[in-house]
């Protein structure tokens, strides 16, 4: 039988992400010290579009400024750069994520809401934590499934939209594993291979839906992720045909030692931000 890897070669076309978006990723994701590692300035300035959405964000109501920012490096200084750089790739990402996805039931706009969404969520269950790096948690729940976009490629939609239309007690990995073999987030792992992401972010889109207990490929960012993707379904994000028939893998909460009240804080905190980071998008600069 073919390999995900193999069947993804034999397609005449795949998802593509934009260099801006890779590029964010490594600079997100790099070490601190690493002397490599572009400026934000540097990446964005080379997207007209995607410093206009930048700045529209910096200079959004919702964090505060009276005078606007005309540059990013004006922006940098006021929101700092590990915040602008979510922000970049959080807009990046739209031209990737923000299309339907009908295999699935996601209307224009509502994949993308789900990967912010859960970005946001894994990012700030990685702070409250501190089980795993905030920046490499969100950059992940970002893209968590991204192999949704690619299914409909491998397999044909109709089969897929029939699949998750009927009712079932199983959850959309355990129905595409019966009826295909392989599941989206198997896809989406290869996906990113494919895009050159770097490994921790492969693992975590691969076990997103399912955090292994081997421990040769169990870590931390796993259950991070797999905790964001319940919260943001539970928040109504990115929901789709396959609804809300998730199950939230008790052993992953109690690694994380994860309380009720710590859930509530990150649902609490993620609804405010979806709303700040959307009115960001839609809402002109302040004058």
């Amino acid at each position: 039988m073919a390999t995900i890897d193999q069947i993804l070669k034999s397609l005449d076309r795949l998802p593509a992400i934009p260099v801006a978006v890779t590029q964010l990723i490594t600079r997100l994701c790099a070490p601190e010290d690493d002397p490599a590692k572009e400026s934000l300035a540097q990446i964005v300035g080379r997207d007209s579009a995607l410093t206009a959405d930048v700045l529209r964000a910096a200079n959004s109501a919702a964090l505060g400024f009276k005078m606007p920012a005309n540059t990013i490096n004006e922006a940098v200084s006021r929101v700092g750069e590990n915040q602008l750089l979510k922000m970049a790739l959080a807009h990046a990402s739209h031209s990737t994520l923000g299309g339907a996805v009908e295999e699935y039931g996601l209307d224009e706009g509502e994949a993308w809401l789900g990967a912010l969404a859960g970005a946001f969520a894994a990012e700030e269950v990685a702070k409250l934590t501190r089980a795993a790096d905030p920046n490499i948690a969100f950059t992940a729940g970002l893209l968590r499934d991204i192999g949704k976009l690619a299914m409909g490629m491998v397999v044909p939609p109709y089969e897929l939209i029939g699949l998750l239309s009927t009712d079932s007690e199983d959850d959309v990995i355990t129905r595409e594993q019966k009826a295909f073999g392989f599941d989206h987030a198997q896809v989406g792992a290869a996906l990113g291979r494919s895009w050159g992401l770097p490994e921790d972010l492969m693992h975590s889109i691969r076990f997103h839906h399912a955090p292994p207990e081997d421990e040769d490929w169990a870590a931390p960012i796993h259950d991070v992720v797999h905790c964001g993707d319940h919260l943001a379904l539970l928040l109504g994000y990115g929901v789709g045909l396959d609804g809300l028939n998730y199950t939230l893998h008790a052993k992953a909460a109690d690694k994380l030692e994860l309380t009720r009240p710590m859930l509530e804080e990150v649902l609490f905190s993620v609804r405010l931000r979806m709303e700040e980071f959307v009115a960001s998008k839609t809402a002109p600069p302040q004058a």
